[in-house]
């Protein structure tokens, strides 16, 4: 299966400078209802800057197309950029490091992953030629993803047991 597999296909992210104030914006603009917040402090490789620890903070729209908004993170491939409101294109998969490297392979290097002492888990960020992001996200990583979205359960980044 492609890594990129439209049925895989599940929401559109968005980068924000200050999460709170787009949550409440684009929720009244578009009626949206939002999941649980995503907050958690993870070690992400980069790479341009290696493995730092970083705060991740998003949130998921509940409505369908999902629009993910994250807190930029300065320094990270989670920065703002200027002119471009989407930031990547999020797809599930159940076979992060194959289809990583089969993104990578068709010339989209991983540019952003969890890391685990020098192993990527869970999500991996991949830049295409046109500058759009895919993002990789292990099925395995959302157990209950509609309970996410519904507010029953908080996320937790859970690092995979070898």
């Amino acid at each position: 299966m492609s890594p990129m597999d439209l049925a895989d296909f599940f929401h559109i992210g968005l980068i924000v400078p200050d999460l709170d104030e787009a949550v409440a914006r684009l929720g009244r603009e578009f009626q949206l209802e939002w999941s649980t917040r995503i907050d958690v402090n993870v070690r992400m490789w980069t790479r341009d800057h290696g493995v730092r620890a970083i705060r991740a903070r998003a949130i998921f729209s509940r409505q369908y197309p999902h629009l993910e908004l994250v807190q930029a993170v300065a320094h990270t491939p989670l920065a703002v950029t200027a002119g471009r409101p989407v930031h990547h294109l999020g797809y599930w998969t159940d076979h992060l490091e194959r289809d990583s490297q089969a993104l990578a392979a068709s010339g989209c290097p991983k540019i952003m992953c969890a890391d685990d002492n020098g192993k990527m888990f869970g999500i991996a960020y991949h830049l295409r030629p046109d500058g759009l992001i895919v993002e990789l996200v292990d099925r395995a990583s959302y157990a209950d993803w509609e309970g996410f979205l519904a507010g029953r359960i908080q996320h937790q980044v859970t690092v995979p047991q070898a």
